[in-house]
């Protein structure tokens, strides 16, 4: 049995989730909360397996309570549910330790599917939520390396297109979307100075990185 402790200040949505999560016999409903100090209050008393909590709330953010309960309880799972999916919100509960984080428009199934997945030991991104939080990956490594170089992932689309892959194609090999690809591409070209496709395919030959045969 995983018990769970619900946090969000509407009503109507946390008796929604309350009455639907308590028909699974596999979970327990231990208590609620309308806001952030409560939260914390509760899931220190109550120590709760999972805190399923919102972001915008009274008194403490759910991004706060997070932070909050990485030092003061960090055996409890906290999972973000929530309505926004801006970058900034991702990568703080990224950085908060959140074991999830789950978008309000998804279907009851899948936030079910999550909480078994999480309270089994893994983490569940919405499919919005992993996308966004890719880009904000790619976007500390590209901070961390050097600028005027390709970073592996963009040096990985590189050869993919001095191979005469699409973008589709790209992203298919790389499971990644053609929006992120097509970030990569405009980002090496503005890198490497060159404004067309032909000139990365130049600068993948020069560097080695494939043979000149195979890229006609």
């Amino acid at each position: 049995m995983t018990t769970l402790l619900l946090a969000d200040d509407h009503v109507l949505l946390q008796d929604g989730l309350k009455d639907r999560l308590s028909r699974q016999p596999q979970f327990s409903i231990v208590g609620t909360a309308s806001d952030g100090e409560c939260a914390i209050e509760k899931t220190l008393a109550l120590r709760p397996d999972i805190l399923l909590t919102d972001i915008s709330m009274p008194k403490k953010t759910g991004l706060e309570v997070l932070n909050t309960l990485r030092e003061s309880a960090p055996d409890v799972k906290v999972v973000i549910l929530s309505m926004h999916s801006n970058k900034e919100y991702i990568m703080a509960a990224m950085r908060g330790g959140a074991k999830g984080y789950v978008l309000k428009d998804v279907s009851s199934q899948e936030l079910v599917q999550a909480l078994d997945i999480i309270a089994g030991g893994g983490s569940y991104f919405s499919a919005g939520v992993s996308e966004t939080l890719l880009e904000g990956m790619n976007e500390l490594e590209n901070k961390e390396h050097d600028d005027s170089q390709p970073t592996p992932r963009e040096k990985d689309v590189l050869i993919l297109i001095a191979n005469g892959a699409c973008n589709k194609t790209i992203a298919r090999e790389l499971d990644i979307s053609v929006r992120t690809v097509e970030t990569h591409r405009l980002r090496v070209k503005k890198k490497l100075g060159v404004t067309s496709t032909a000139g990365l395919v130049k600068y993948a030959i020069d560097q080695g990185w494939i043979d000149q045969e195979e890229s006609h």
